[in-house]
């Protein structure tokens, strides 16, 4: 039996997983057309709902951040159209263009984010670990360099020069895909 990822039962773990990862990408998605922050988790909670009851409809062959960028979408406009007493409110057409640029973006975004895991698995185990535990797990620097006996200036030099091999990297990799 083939594993399908949007089952008519509900959402799959797949599914799931994929609305998981998604999470950030459709929050900065929903607060960069709301124009801020307020109402922005509700109307993300709202898109995951819906996200979850038409599951059944995803095609798995299809990116599926462009795909929740259509729910989110339209929940913002919804979340507009309750709101629209407010005197700051954006035109619908505005707002269309402003989404349309957005969703042009989530390509390049998965592009950057399959070349950032090629470049984490070329780091050393140890590299990886403290990136994952910084960036990942949101440790405090503090903690970290407290948990390892180093200087909390060192593990931010430390962090520093990590993320800027990882950026020479991404660019490197995209560079060359570009070239290719």
């Amino acid at each position: 039996m083939e594993n399908n990822i949007n089952d008519a039962s509900g959402p799959t773990p797949e599914f799931v997983q994929l609305l998981t990862a998604s999470q950030s990408a459709l929050y900065a998605f929903i607060v960069s057309l709301l124009g801020g922050v307020n109402d922005a988790h509700d109307v993300l909670q709202e898109a995951n709902m819906k996200l979850c009851r038409k599951c059944a409809e995803y095609d798995p062959n299809q990116p599926f951040l462009r795909w929740a960028y259509a729910f989110a979408r339209f929940e913002v406009m919804a979340c507009r159209k309750r709101n629209q007493r407010s005197r700051l409110v954006l035109d619908d057409a505005l707002l269309a263009t402003f989404a349309d640029e957005l969703e042009g973006t989530s390509e390049d975004a998965d592009q950057r984010l399959k070349v950032l895991e090629t470049c984490m698995e070329r780091m050393t185990p140890r590299q990886r670990e403290l990136i994952a535990a910084r960036y990942g797990r949101g440790e405090a620097v503090q903690d970290i360099a407290s948990r390892l006996s180093r200087s909390e200036n060192a593990m931010a030099a430390l962090f520093y020069r990590l993320r800027k091999l990882l950026a020479d990297c991404v660019q490197s990799v995209i560079g060359n895909e570009v070239r290719a």
